[in-house]
This record gives structure tokens, C-alpha cells and sequence, in this order.
């Protein structure tokens, strides 16, 4: 069953407001303020489909209600928004519309008609605007991550070159302390090098992870049976992390066979499970689901991984698949697990999504091309 409309009527005329609750019908739910300070307040605590606003309240303007939420920059409200005006005059219809409302309508011509044609046409260029928002959106964060892995590719390079001279002048000094007589100052000297060679070898792995989100890394594809794989992952990490996380397969009952490199890709689901590890202190659950599903209108390969542990906030969110962004404490983690996965599914031809509510766990939705043989 669908779940009921909730509108919001801003107006200080309680006649003019009954008459419309009574017009919108008993299928849509309604909520009055008698002026614009309640009626915002209203907005910011709760979510509306639609708001028809006065355009003269007792506390301000119309468009003052407008004003408190319109950004010009995004074009965006957090309802659909509807001037209920006094009079036909061109000048306060141009004002609504340009303080963000959707639709127009005159007060003494808000028949039942006229209400729900205005409600839907107002819900309907809302959420025209959201989905261009959403859309400029993804363009603006995939241009910056191209971006980025441009950066982290050339800086990538050439540390990885002066990695590569500390490792090799650790050997020739390795090498030259072996052959020395004085036991005591080899035992002293060796620990030493010893650290620097294994300090240098964490940093190549880290270029290496840097690398493959600037999708700049060499794959060797093969074709991997995804339930068996994912199976085969899940169990893994069960051993990984313990008894205080439960480890779940979630079977969809098809099979999608892809071409990947299955190296990276079990990689790049240990990373995604010791996020959901660390999200978890006190233990939850681990989900891996596979099938396959639509993305953009093209048949996919689907793999859900879902934790049930803290969740994130919508600013932490769209940052997670930046190289070296961690929310973790200095010296606790290097921020690359989750932007090497990132690199892995684009340089594999996918996509990836995530989603999180603070409480209630964060959910990654991994997207890669079906293989068809022949």
C-alpha cells in the first residue's frame, strides 16, 4: 500500500485552510501553520511532499518562507512548493518563481481541480530539479575523483622511483654488513636496515593501492563464477573478523559470471570488510549479496555488501572513495583501502554506490560488467 502524500498549507486564514484540507481529500495528509516562523520551523523538523504558502502572512511575505530555503547556486528546496496568491499580478508570480516555489495558483481559484493539477505539476518539476541536482552532482564528484587520480598518478610514479633506490641501496647495505667480522656490530646494524627495508615495502604497497584507484594499475582478467568467489570471500573474512561479527551469504539464485582481476577484486572486498569492521566495535552482522541487476538501463553483475554496524553522515559519505580521507585517528589507518576499490571497479568497467544512515549501517553496492562468452 502507498504511503499517503503529506502536505504542508502555510496560511493565516483557517477558514481558507479547512477548505483546502477538505479539497486535497482525506487520501492526502495535511498539517497547517498559521504563520511563516511555525510553518518553517515545521519544515526543518519534519519532511512534506508538497507546501502551498500565503503569499501574505502575518509575520512576512510569502516568498520569506522561500527565502529561508532557497539556494540559487543548486536551485534546490526540501519540498515541492506552491504560491497560493491574492491576486493575478505578474510581478508576485515572478517572485514566487524566483525564490525557488514550482507552481502558482490564485487563492479564490483553488478548486479541487485546480489543487491536485497544481500539487502534481509542483511534484513533478521538484523532482525534475532533484534529478538534475543528483545528476550534476555524480558529474561534479566523478570529475574531481578523475581529478584527483591524476595527481595521485604522477605522484604515485615518482615515489614509487624513490622507493625503489631506498629498497635497492638496503640490499647493497644488507649485503655489506653480512660480510662483516664484528658479530656485535652486525647484530646492531641489521635491525636497523631491516626496519628501513620494511618501512619502504608498506610504502610500495601503498602506492601500489594508490595506483590502482588512479586506474593506472595492470590487470590480468580472468573469468571468476561470482557466487563461488563471493562464497569464497565471505568465508575468509568470517575467519578475519571473529565471532563478534557474523558473517551472512545472501543467495540470490543466479550465477553472473565476470571478467575480472581476481586478485584485486579480493582485495578490494577484504577492504570494504575491515571498513565494516571498524564500523562495528561491539560486533553486528556482514552481509554479501550477489545477482544481477540494472544500472543505467545495461544488465550488471551485483554485489551488496551491507553492515549493520554506526553508519555514516551525508558529509563523510561523499567523501569515502577519496585516497587518504579517514575518519580514523592519526597513525590508524592510511584512508586508501576504500579508494582502492574504487579504482579497481571503474578500471573493470563498473560502478559503485553507497549508501549509510547514521545508526543503521552502511551498504556498498558494487556494479561489474557481465561476461558472455562466444
Amino acid at each position: 500500500m502507498a504511503e499517503r502524500l503529506k502536505v504542508l498549507i502555510i496560511d493565516d486564514d483557517a477558514a481558507r485552510r479547512t477548505d483546502m484540507r477538505h479539497r486535497l481529500g482525506t487520501a492526502i495528509e495535511v498539517q497547517e501553520a498559521d504563520t511563516g516562523e511555525t510553518g518553517i520551523a515545521l519544515l526543518k523538523a519534519r519532511k512534506f511532499d508538497c507546501t502551498f504558502v500565503g503569499d501574505r502572512l502575518p509575520d512576512m511575505a510569502g516568498t520569506g518562507v522561500l527565502q529561508n530555503f532557497y539556494d540559487i547556486g543548486d536551485d534546490m528546496m526540501p519540498t515541492a512548493f506552491v504560491m497560493l496568491g491574492g491576486d493575478a499580478g505578474d510581478t508576485g508570480m515572478a517572485d514566487a518563481l524566483r525564490w525557488g516555489a514550482h507552481d502558482y495558483i490564485l487563492k479564490e481559484q483553488a478548486s479541487t481541480p485546480a489543487l491536485a493539477t497544481s500539487l502534481a505539476k509542483a511534484r513533478e518539476i521538484f523532482s525534475l530539479r532533484k534529478a538534475r541536482h543528483s545528476a550534476g552532482e555524480k558529474l561534479r564528484h566523478a570529475q574531481k575523483m578523475d581529478a584527483v587520480g591524476q595527481l595521485a598518478s604522477g605522484f604515485g610514479h615518482d615515489f614509487n622511483n624513490l622507493l625503489t633506490v631506498i629498497l635497492g641501496n638496503t640490499r647493497l647495505m644488507q649485503r655489506r654488513v653480512d660480510a662483516m667480522q664484528d658479530v656485535e656490530t652486525r647484530a646492531a646494524i641489521l635491525p636497523k636496515i631491516e626496519g628501513v627495508e620494511d618501512a619502504a615495502r608498506r610504502g610500495a604497497n601503498l602506492i601500489r593501492q594508490l595506483m590502482v584507484f588512479s586506474r593506472q594499475s595492470e590487470l590480468s582478467e580472468q573469468v571468476v563464477d561470482l557466487r563461488q568467489f563471493v562464497r569464497a570471500a565471505a568465508d575468509q573474512q568470517q575467519k578475519k573478523l571473529g565471532e563478534d561479527i557474523k558473517v551472512r551469504l545472501l543467495d540470490t539464485g543466479t550465477n553472473p559470471t565476470v571478467r575480472i582481476d581476481a586478485k584485486l577484486f579480493d582485495m578490494a572486498l577484504a577492504n570494504i570488510a575491515a571498513n565494516a569492521r571498524d564500523a562495528m566495535p561491539q560486533g553486528g552482522a556482514l552481509d554479501f549479496a550477489m545477482g544481477s541487476a540494472d544500472y543505467g538501463g545495461n544488465e550488471y553483475a551485483h554485489i551488496s555488501v551491507r553492515d549493520t554496524g554506526r553508519g555514516m553522515p551525508a558529509h563523510v559519505l561523499e567523501r569515502i572513495f577519496e585516497p587518504f580521507f579517514t575518519t580514523k585517528k592519526t597513525g590508524e589507518g592510511t584512508g586508501l583501502g576504500l579508494a582502492m576499490v574504487y579504482g579497481f571497479v571503474r578500471q573493470s568497467g563498473g560502478h559503485i554506490e553507497a549508501a549509510s544512515t547514521e545508526g543503521q549501517g552502511t551498504t556498498l553496492d558494487i556494479y561489474l560488467p557481465l561476461y558472455r562468452s562466444g
